[in-house]
């Protein structure tokens, strides 16, 4: 797998999928307070919205930047900035598709995950068989892939919703899924943004 999803230098492989939950959590209006110790956690410098909004330049454009060891330089649009439209988009479209997830399965799924004795490979066997209950609702007309990304992100919000003190094993669980299941569309959606 590819370390980079550019030639230049940009994030690592690893990153781009904790940037990607994190901005669909956020977009998707999971508590901000929850979301900000995540943030604090990631390996990589998350920012907020309000962040970027704080920084138009004299003409009314935003600021351009990127983080490098924790600093940030100014850059073309950066990959962080990039991966967090991305992950805007897709919570916009999750919106839509968020009366496809039944309570009851929310509420099945939070449980599980409150199983402490379940491991991490027992915790996506449960996301798993989750998104399998609601692949029939997935819309007929979008990419198969696309459809199981929001699916996913949008588990993890309604499970962090329902029992907000379980967002960071969630987060982490829906990270190392989506990075072993999807992760090369994940990569080629943010290339394709790149170009």
């Amino acid at each position: 797998m590819d370390s980079e999803v550019s030639n230049g230098s940009g994030l690592g492989a690893e990153h781009i999928t904790d940037l990607l939950v994190f901005g669909f959590l956020q977009s998707s209006g999971c508590t901000r307070q929850e979301l900000e110790v995540l943030g604090r956690e990631l390996p990589v410098q998350a920012y907020w919205e309000a962040d970027l909004e704080d920084e138009l330049q004299t003409d009314g454009s935003q600021a351009s930047r990127s983080f490098n060891q924790g600093r940030i330089e100014p850059d073309s649009e950066s990959q962080e900035e990039i991966i967090h439209n991305i992950a805007r988009h897709l919570a916009q479209i999750g919106d839509e598709m968020d009366h496809n997830i039944q309570p009851t399965l929310v509420r099945q799924l939070a449980a599980q995950f409150m199983n402490g004795s379940l491991s991490e490979e027992d915790k996506r066997n449960c996301l798993a068989k989750a998104l399998d209950e609601v692949k029939t609702a997935f819309p007929r007309d979008m990419e198969n892939d696309k459809a199981m990304l929001i699916m996913t992100m949008l588990l993890a919000k309604k499970v962090a919703s329902h029992a907000p003190s379980l967002l960071r094993d969630v987060f982490h669980t829906t990270v190392n899924f989506i990075n072993q299941n999807l992760f090369s569309y994940v990569r080629n959606l943010v290339r394709n943004e790149m170009d």
